[in-house]
């Protein structure tokens, strides 16, 4: 073997080595590009499913909040038109009162009654308000518990 083929032949092993290099680099960068993309695809789907249900429990949350303040309107517009009631049938009884004494009888168990139904009224008023906000706060505090054990499970 001449020295011009022996140079020629280390020449073509050399190119075959770098060749084979280069495209080691390439397919170990092509795969982890592909495996990277592969995760990104799962993590952007995964946090799709999060603001989906994030967003859900916002809507319930605005039900919730929406139906309740329902309720406490109702009970509030109940509670006014029952002691408006019971004012005109105390008025109508302090008209029809053959004495004084009879009329301030009369307007002490009408005012008596009257702060027993607004104890009575706010008590529920209160109840019905705490229950609200805890009601409203639930499905808020059920998905941040569910994105904090997401995130405890990636670490």
């Amino acid at each position: 073997m001449t020295a011009q083929t022996k140079t020629t032949k280390a020449k073509t092993t050399k190119t075959d080595a770098f060749e084979d290099t280069i495209q080691n680099a390439a397919k170990a960068s092509t795969d982890a590009m592909q495996d990277g993309f592969g995760k990104a695809m799962i993590a952007a789907g995964e946090l799709g499913q999060q603001v989906q249900a994030n967003t859900d429990a916002l809507v319930e949350s605005f039900t919730v909040f929406g139906k309740g303040v329902e309720a406490i309107n109702t009970e509030v517009s109940n509670y006014a038109k029952t002691s408006l009631e019971n004012g005109v049938a105390n008025t109508r009884a302090l008209t029809n009162a053959k004495s004084i004494q009879e009329m301030v009888e009369l307007q002490a168990d009408y005012t008596k009654s009257a702060m027993d139904a607004w104890v009575a009224g706010l008590t529920t008023l209160t109840g019905m308000g705490t229950a609200l906000i805890k009601d409203t706060a639930k499905p808020i505090n059920d998905r941040a518990q569910a994105t904090a054990e997401l995130v405890q499970g990636q670490f």
